[in-house]
Parts: structure tokens; sequence; C-alpha cells
């Protein structure tokens, strides 16, 4: 009965987690289908739309003020910056057999916003990144096994990269930005100053993104992304009713 009823748990969790794979996957197609819905504006334009109105800017972006990104030293009006540990995870199955599984944690994140505009044949607008869902591209992924002496500065704050335990197998340390006078997409709200923005507190409607990619290109890297997730949630169900069915059997059988 005990070994039963424990493959009937293990069996439902599986199904939950198919679930929640599910509702990413719902929500990621979701976005697909408001890119295509959302009408596109000039530039110009945006300042003459309802404050609230969702919309979408495609153009160059502009930045007076930029940053400099504190891994590569390349100069952007957005970039965030990682440093992860990566390690493993030493346990035991119900068997008693020894498993390792590689693992990772975020050690720390530096996100770095300056203010930008979209140009594009008609004006600019204004835009406010701060809450988007930014969308940028990857200049670093390094992963170091010794980090060497001391540790490392990441806006501003001191991390010591020695301390992380027999297990520790290196570091990986990414940094994606936005680079000016290069293409930009944007979907997000229109500010009551008539910058394009996250949405309010308030508003049913919190879609906001930032993107290097074009329309199109996100479009398809998020289609590609919902066909995976379908394919694990089908997997995880199939798992999930396996084990369910093997439970339900062996309680039969000790019945």
């Amino acid at each position: 009965m005990l070994f039963g009823g424990v493959f009937v748990l293990v069996g439902v969790v599986i199904v939950i987690a198919a679930v929640v794979v599910l509702y990413f996957r719902r929500r990621t197609l979701g976005k697909t289908d408001l890119m295509r819905k959302t009408e596109t504006l000039d530039a110009a334009s945006v300042g003459s739309a309802a404050p609230g109105t969702l919309v979408e800017v495609k153009g160059t972006l502009r930045c007076g003020e930029p940053v400099t990104a504190e891994l590569s030293g390349e100069v952007c009006a957005y970039a965030l910056t990682k440093v992860v540990r990566e390690y493993e995870d030493v346990d035991r199955d119900a068997d008693g057999d020894r498993r390792v599984t590689r693992r990772s944690e975020t050690l720390a994140e530096n996100e770095e916003i300056a203010p930008f505009f979209i140009e594009d044949g008609s004006g600019e607008v204004e835009v406010n990144a701060r809450g988007a869902e930014v969308d940028a591209e990857q200049v670093v992924n390094r992963f170091e096994r010794d980090p060497g002496e001391g540790g490392l500065s990441l806006g501003g704050i001191r991390i010591d990269l020695g301390g992380g335990g027999d297990r520790t197998l290196g570091y990986r340390h990414t940094e994606s930005i936005l680079r000016p006078d290069s293409p930009v997409y944007v979907l997000g709200t229109v500010g009551a100053d008539g910058v394009v923005q996250a949405a309010g507190d308030n508003t049913k409607e919190q879609t906001f993104i930032v993107s290097h990619r074009s329309e199109e290109q996100l479009e398809k890297g998020y289609r590609k992304e919902a066909m995976i997730l379908g394919f694990v949630a089908a997997g995880l169900f199939v798992f999930g009713l396996v084990f369910v069915a093997v439970g339900v059997g062996a309680a039969f059988l000790g019945a």
C-alpha cells in the first residue's frame, strides 16, 4: 500500500508540473497574439494616443547618455550583468543510489538602464524601459573554473567568488545589452506624458517588451519556445499518468 501511495503521489506532482508548464506555454503564445493584434504607430503619433493605449513602435534606438556595461565595456542604453555559480548537488534516490545533479545559483545581478528614444522617419518617442521584459543581445558568456584571488565588483558591490565549497564547478559571467543606433522593437503602454512604458498597477494588460530583434524574429522565437514547452508538458503528463497507474495497480494488488 505504501509503495503504491508513493507512486500515486509522485505521479500527481508530475501532472501538476505539466499544468504549470502549460500555463507558461499559454502566456508565451499570448505574447505573439498580442503582438499581431497591436497597431504599429509612427514614433510621432504615439503622443497623440490616449494614455493606457497599448502600442508597438519600431525604429532606431537613440541614447544621449549611455551607460558602460561592466564586463564587456560596451557603451549601451541597457545592460544586464549576472554572475552565476554552477555546482554539483549530490543526494540519493529511493533505492539509495548516489545521484549527482548539476545546479546553479545567481550570486549577483546588475541591471543598468539609460533614458532612450525610438527614432523613425516621423520623429522620435521616449521609452522608459523600467519593468520591461528586455530581449537584449548577449555579448558575454564566460565560464571560469578558477576565479583567482579576490572577487568581483558588480553594481558597486564586492562579490567573493571563493566560498562556494568543494562542489563548485565554476562561475558563469553573462552580459546582455541594447546598443545605441541599432534597430529596436517595443510593445508597451502609452503614459500620461506620451512616454512608452509599463502599464500601471491597475491596468489589466501588463505586457511590456523591448527587443533588439525584429517583431518577426521575436514572434518566431516565442513560437519555438512554446513548442518546446508543449513537448515538455506532454512528456510530463505521460510520465505522471504512468506513475499514477503503477501506484493504483500496486495498491489494488496489495489490497
